[in-house]
């Protein structure tokens, strides 16, 4: 609950000091670099499996 309480507070914090375009932006960054991560995933077991296939 304590750490919840803390992260409220500091997006307010940001919301307050930097404005809310910036942290949108931040926000929508983040849930960016997931799925990045989930393409990356996928391409690297593509690959794997191309190489592991006879021609």
């Amino acid at each position: 609950m304590e750490i919840e309480i803390q992260w409220w507070t500091s997006v307010i914090e940001l919301v307050s000091n930097v404005g809310f375009p910036i942290f949108i932006s931040l926000f929508l960054l983040q849930r960016m670099e997931t799925k990045l991560d989930d393409v990356v995933k996928a391409l690297h077991d593509l690959s794997t499996v191309i190489k592991s296939t006879p021609l």
